[in-house]
């Protein structure tokens, strides 16, 4: 076997994740199994050549020669699979990056570092919103006018890394429920619920940028337009107000910070309210995400909080007895990956791995690769239309 080695890099807006894995060179995309041999998680410093030094200074040697190089972007725009990395895709995701202010910008500047240090590897990228290229007309399209909707302004939808490997570990866990209707809920740092029918995204929460949806840590989640003109009639600076809405916002709007581990046990009259929202909103877009797909086999929880919090998994699905939704409180306390009662809907708690997903994305673009070592950056600059 022709050991080829494969690089995904996971930068968010303050970690910096790398994991590195080794594959045939010679097997057909297919084939191709993906071996983890190593795994980083760094504190991001927002300067693409320092993140990048660092993470080779942390990987292991033999992890720092890759052949294939892949990255998470945030936002595909036009693009509805992973892709090779070439000028022509550079312009299309530089375009964007004032629609994800929080990621867009840093992924590229380390996909252009990263290019320059490895010239000889293939460099590509996987998106976020990929996984919801196919979503229902009805979800896409928002009542808008058609030039507006024809000039991009339309739901896209993230975490599709995310929702793509919770769906690989539901599949792993419960064979064959990836293809019924299923309901994620991602609850981290940013937060979505998608509703996933046969393996595919047909509704999620998330619109056209990563602002929108459900409350969040730090971000408010979805508002009435109105808002917006009132504050930016009484004088509001636009970019101070975007700042505000990804910072100061959701959680830590109500109750001064977004830490769900602190929230959780803070008796404040402003937490209880802030938390006691999120759990209702959170519960509303399950239910909603349910009604999108006719009703729902499975719910997982996954994220940060989703996988991490059983109080906040049992606040939430105390709202959603109605949907028949019963946890087990002795699994759910102990984190099992199965947490109902044995009746109504299947629930799940699952860690998620974009890294692998990032690795498996490379199918597409990246093979085979060459027996006598990587090729130079292919020549792709096909567009996919949107």
């Amino acid at each position: 076997m022709n050991t080829g080695r494969l690089l995904a890099f996971n930068l968010g807006s303050v970690t910096l994740k790398a994991a590195s894995f080794a594959f045939d060179a010679q097997a057909p995309a297919a084939d191709a199994a993906f071996g983890e041999d190593a795994r980083i998680e760094l504190a991001a410093t927002g300067d693409a050549g320092r993140d990048l030094e660092a993470a080779l200074d942390a990987l292991p040697t033999h992890a720092r020669t890759p052949d294939v190089v892949v990255h998470r972007i945030v936002h595909g725009g036009p693009f509805e699979a992973g892709r090779a990395l070439d000028e022509p895709t550079f312009e299309v995701l530089d375009a964007l990056a004032a629609l994800a202010p929080l990621h867009q910008p840093g992924g590229l500047a380390l996909a252009r570092a990263a290019r320059l240090c490895w010239p000889q590897a293939r460099h590509g990228a996987d998106f976020d919103t990929a996984f919801h290229a196919y979503l229902a007309q009805w979800s896409r399209r928002l009542p808008l006018p058609a030039d507006l909707d024809a000039a991009g302004v339309r739901r896209h939808g993230f975490h599709g890394l995310a929702f793509a490997s919770a769906l690989r570990r539901l599949e792993a866990l419960a064979p064959g429920a990836s293809r019924g209707r299923v309901v994620i809920a991602h609850l981290g740092g940013g937060c979505s619920v998608a509703a996933i029918e046969d393996g595919r995204s047909i509704d999620t929460t998330m619109g056209m940028t990563p602002l929108g949806g459900v409350p969040m840590p730090t971000r408010s989640g979805d508002l009435d337009p109105g808002v917006i003109f009132h504050l930016l009639r009484g004088g509001a600076d636009a970019a101070l107000l975007e700042q505000r809405l990804l910072h100061e916002a959701g959680l830590a709007g109500i109750a001064g910070y977004g830490d769900m581990r602190r929230l959780l046990d803070d008796t404040r009259p402003d937490a209880v309210l802030a938390l006691e929202q999120f759990t209702v909103r959170i519960a509303q877009a399950i239910a909603a995400m349910a009604i999108a797909i006719g009703g729902m086999d499975h719910v997982v929880f996954c994220g940060g909080s989703g996988s991490r919090a059983p109080r906040l998994r049992d606040r939430i699905a105390a709202r959603l007895l109605p949907l028949g939704l019963v946890l087990d409180p002795e699994r759910n306390r102990t984190g099992a990956a199965r947490l109902d009662a044995g009746r109504g809907p299947g629930a799940w708690r699952v860690d998620v791995d974009e890294e692998l997903e990032l690795a498996e994305s490379t199918r597409a673009w990246a093979f085979p690769v060459p027996a006598y070592g990587p090729s130079p950056l292919p020549d792709d600059t096909t567009e996919v239309a949107p």
